[in-house]
Parts: C-alpha cells; sequence; structure tokens
C-alpha cells in the first residue's frame, strides 16, 4: 500500500459522503447539513491536490529547479488554505441570512448520515494504522482530520434533529460551528505554509555560529544562513581559515562543518564556503 493509493481511496470515499450529505441537506433545508457537504466537498479537494503536489514533489531537481520540487507540498497546502477559508466565509453568511428556516426531518437522510459517519469512523482508523506503517506525516495529519469530520457529523446530526423538532435556531448554530471549525483548519494550514514559502528559519545564527566556530582551523565565521523545511532545511556559511592550509586541508574543514551542522541541526543540504584569513 501506498500513501498516493490512501489518497485516491480517500477523495472517492469523500465524493461520495459530499454527494450524499448535499441531497440530504437540500431535500431537509438544513444549512448546518450543506455546510458538512461543503466541509466533505473541500476534503475531496484537498484530495486531489495533495496528490498531485506529492507527484510534483517527488521529482528531482531539473534544469529549472535546481533545489527539487519539494516546495510545491507547501504551496499546495496554501492553495487547500486559501480555498477552505472562502469556504468557511461563505457558509458563515449563508448561516445568518438562513436564520430561523424551518428544517425538515427525513428518516432516509437520517440513515444516510448515519451511513457516512460509519464509514469516516473506518477511514480514521484505518489511515490511522497506514500512516503508522507507512511512517507518513502527510496520512498522520490527515487522519487527524477525518476524525475532526467524525466529530462534525455527529455535532450536524444532532443540530438537524432538533432543529427539526422546533429549535430551529440549533441548525444555524451548528452551520456556524462547522464554518469557525474549517476556518481554524485554513489558520493552522497557512502557519504551517507560510513559513516555508518565504525561508523562515527556527534555527538561531548564534548557535549555529557556535557550532562552526569550535571547529579546527576556522578562524572567524563571516555568514551563516539557513532556512527551514517541512523535514530538515538547508544552511549556507562562509568561514575563514589559516591561507597556510593546502587545499586538501581546508576541503577537510569544509566537511567538518558540514558533518557537526547535520548533527546539531538536522540539515537535508549543507553548502560552506572557505576564504583565506
Amino acid at each position: 500500500m501506498q500513501v498516493r493509493t490512501i489518497i485516491i481511496v480517500e477523495g472517492l470515499a469523500d465524493l461520495v459522503m459530499m454527494m450524499a450529505k448535499l441531497w440530504v441537506g437540500l431535500s431537509t433545508n438544513s444549512g448546518a447539513i450543506i455546510g458538512d457537504a461543503m466541509h466533505s466537498l473541500t476534503d475531496f479537494s484537498n484530495n486531489i491536490i495533495a496528490f498531485l503536489a506529492l507527484r510534483i514533489s517527488e521529482k528531482p531537481s531539473d534544469s529549472d529547479h535546481h533545489y527539487g520540487h519539494a516546495k510545491y507540498q507547501q504551496l499546495a497546502v496554501f492553495a487547500i488554505a486559501v480555498m477552505l477559508a472562502v469556504v468557511a466565509v461563505e457558509l458563515l453568511l449563508n448561516a445568518v441570512s438562513n436564520y430561523g428556516q424551518v428544517v425538515s426531518h427525513s428518516r432516509i437522510g437520517l440513515i444516510i448520515l448515519a451511513l457516512t459517519l460509519t464509514i469516516n469512523i473506518g477511514l480514521t482508523v484505518w489511515q490511522h494504522y497506514w500512516a503508522k506503517r507507512l511512517d507518513s506525516d502527510l496520512l498522520q495529519a490527515d487522519a487527524k482530520h477525518t476524525l475532526s469530520d467524525v466529530l462534525t457529523t455527529f455535532a450536524v446530526i444532532a443540530g438537524w434533529q432538533l432543529a427539526a423538532r422546533g429549535y430551529a435556531f440549533f441548525d444555524t448554530v451548528v452551520a456556524i460551528l462547522i464554518a469557525l471549525i474549517i476556518l481554524y483548519m485554513a489558520v493552522k494550514l497557512f502557519l504551517g505554509a507560510i513559513p516555508i514559502l518565504v525561508d523562515y528559519s527556527r534555527f538561531k545564527p548564534e548557535e549555529m555560529k557556535r557550532v562552526v566556530q569550535g571547529i579546527d582551523h576556522v578562524e572567524a565565521v563571516q555568514q551563516v544562513r539557513a532556512r527551514s523545511a517541512r523535514t530538515g532545511g538547508s544552511a549556507d556559511v562562509t568561514v575563514t581559515v589559516d591561507a597556510t592550509l593546502t587545499m586538501a586541508q581546508a576541503h577537510a574543514v569544509t566537511e567538518l562543518i558540514e558533518q557537526a551542522l547535520l548533527a546539531h541541526f538536522g540539515f537535508d543540504d549543507v553548502v560552506v564556503h572557505v576564504e583565506p584569513d
């Protein structure tokens, strides 16, 4: 089983659940259920974007992308966050404008929502199992996302049933709650993607300098720069060494610097520039 296969299976399940929820929501006039259907639609869209980004990010470096394609994953996350934010705002506006509308009960609709809930619970357990087995952060995050869908559907069913029994405001409250959950998810995705896209560094220059300065034959550290990635990161360092060192000795110093930075900070890539003192 591969990560891409799991994403495809989940995407198809999200598409089926979205269509089922949308039918129930439109037939019962429930804003909460329609909101849950839009939630499933965003999940399906997320799976498509994640699948495409995963394929692109796995490509090696080429003549146009010297540092590889890894940032396409974060670009995809940013796109998903924008889409989630737009959906959340639309749901909020619809929930407020539809406040007080009569919501009807549907036995078939209740059975359909119960089935979607069961499917989501099964997907959560299945994804969590494969996330551990494949050691995939992407699947682990997706499993948590699917768990949030389970909780959301529970709330939707409860709000819908109360609204159908004359407490119409419960449907609006649940719809607003779903919109806020989606907006919260969008904010979390923004906070994860933007720092990597703008080359944020979680590595302290002073600590990097201290590590490099402690290596034999390093006279001074003129510059250190680093940028974070989803895992690891990259750094470039400029140091001065004794001008009398041979080329082989200077090269040995660069290797020691690379090994030290890799060991201390877990970088994926380190470039060292050596200048004579």
